[in-house]
């Protein structure tokens, strides 16, 4: 019965707080751009807004809330309290309604994912935008979604919600999805489309990189960047700021302070002079291919790859498992951490030439694998990439325990008392070694 009634107050305060925040919109009227996509959605978001905001009042949410009570929250920059009870849910609900006095931004940019068919109908619902920016149509909760075509259908919704233009992928997302709408679409990230982008240069410590942004060229640009897929949606960031009037000059001071978004391919120091790319945000196929082509083409002495689970594959399961692993070739040390991963990736690991104990590891949680990198393995010169899944394993404490420096921990996703909470009950007292 408590269980009941707890679900049932949760239900009451997303409905509270979806009217507010439609409340809100409707009495500030801030420009609202939503960001969509099978990958990139949070990295785009903040990109976006940090270039946005060197100009204009802007509000966001600096964590990927992108669905349910989450969306609503993020219309406040609010987070999930700790504790889910009727008193806190109650602070929260005050919290927005004092937010929604104080706050007035020029834009408020959203993030809307989806994870099953109708989804983004609700959220088009809940906040139409006046501008959207759509990343990739690749396969995401295939377990849900089915067939790449569904995800295109189900994403592209928001090309045509939108009321005044949309900025599109053309590298990620296939023309066939939307070329029947009469939305006005800004292309970016391919050679002639609005914006684009060439990489001259890849090191540890970023990229150089030359944008052509609506006819107006970007020269030697130096990122913190090494994702080729987070430039490409950084090049979209900037043609949609450049139509929104940000200057040249705006632009060009806000690039060298872009970071990637916490745990999306972000490059942290490591112990023992190494080097760390946490990728520990969430693992999709697409997404882990990208990982292991980026790794395999920075310097380093060894690549180490840590891979965890990919879920919600559904009848993707082989083909996505599979894509990943063909790009194994390359890698100096493998190593599995999560049930999925020990049993398909080992199998597939070991049909590469891959050796159990030699060059390729089973490690049984992320606190054991970082504990081993740490102690064990890295070395000066080792670059390893952690990836890792959206939920269960929390392979983002592995990164914690390979950091050079403790304040890099800041850095690293879902570290929250919301997260400390779900990662004390299941490490246990491990948790706070």
């Amino acid at each position: 019965m408590a269980g009941s009634d707890e679900g049932g107050a949760k239900k009451l305060v997303s409905r509270v707080l979806r009217k507010l925040a439609q409340t809100y919109v409707r009495v500030h009227h801030p420009k609202v751009i939503a960001v969509a996509g099978s990958v990139g959605k949070t990295s785009s978001k903040l990109m976006l807004a940090r270039i946005l905001e060197t100009q204009y009042k802007v509000s966001y949410m600096d964590d990927s809330y992108n669905s349910g009570i989450g969306l609503y929250l993020s219309v406040f920059q609010l987070k999930v309290p700790a504790r889910s009870n009727i008193f806190s849910w109650a602070i929260v609900c005050l919290r927005a309604c004092w937010r929604g006095l104080i706050m007035h931004p020029e834009f408020l940019v959203l993030e809307y994912g989806i994870d099953t068919p109708g989804e983004m109908d609700k959220m088009i619902t809940f906040i139409q935008p006046d501008i959207s920016l759509l990343t990739a149509v690749t396969p995401e909760h295939m377990e849900f979604l089915k067939t790449i075509d569904t995800v295109g259908f189900e994403e592209t919704k928001i090309i045509s919600a939108a009321k005044e233009y949309a900025v599109v992928s053309t590298v990620d997302v296939a023309r066939k999805y939307y070329e029947s709408f009469d939305t006005v679409v800004l292309p970016y990230g391919a050679p002639g489309d609005s914006a684009s982008y060439t990489i001259s240069e890849l090191s540890a410590s970023g990229a150089s990189v030359e944008f052509l942004i609506d006819g107006q060229k970007y020269s030697h640009q130096v990122l913190r960047l090494i994702s080729e897929p987070t430039i490409r949606q950084l090049s979209g960031a900037m043609l949609l700021a450049h139509e929104l009037g940000v200057t040249r000059e705006s632009i060009e001071k806000a690039l060298p302070r872009i970071r990637a978004a916490a745990s999306r391919m972000s490059l942290l120091e490591g112990v023992h002079d190494s080097t760390i790319i946490d990728d520990t945000a969430n693992f999709s196929p697409a997404a882990g291919v990208i990982a292991l082509q980026t790794l395999k083409q920075m310097p380093a002495k060894r690549r180490i790859a840590v891979l965890g689970n990919m879920h919600e594959l559904g009848d993707f399961a082989d083909e996505g498992y599979d894509d990943v692993a063909r790009e194994f070739s390359g890698i100096d040390m493998l190593v599995f951490v999560g049930d999925h991963a020990s049993v398909r990736f080992t199998k597939l690991a070991s049909q590469h030439g891959f050796v159990d104990g030699k060059t390729m590891f089973v490690k049984a949680d992320a606190l054991e694998v970082g504990d081993w990198l740490r102690d064990d393995i890295l070395a000066e010169g080792d670059m390893v990439l952690v990836k890792g899944p959206f939920g269960g394993w929390y392979l983002e404490e592995a990164v914690k325990r390979i950091v050079k420096h403790s304040r890099d921990t800041r850095r690293v996703t879902r570290q929250s008392a919301f997260w400390d909470h779900k990662k004390r009950a299941h490490f246990g007292s491990r948790y706070d070694d």
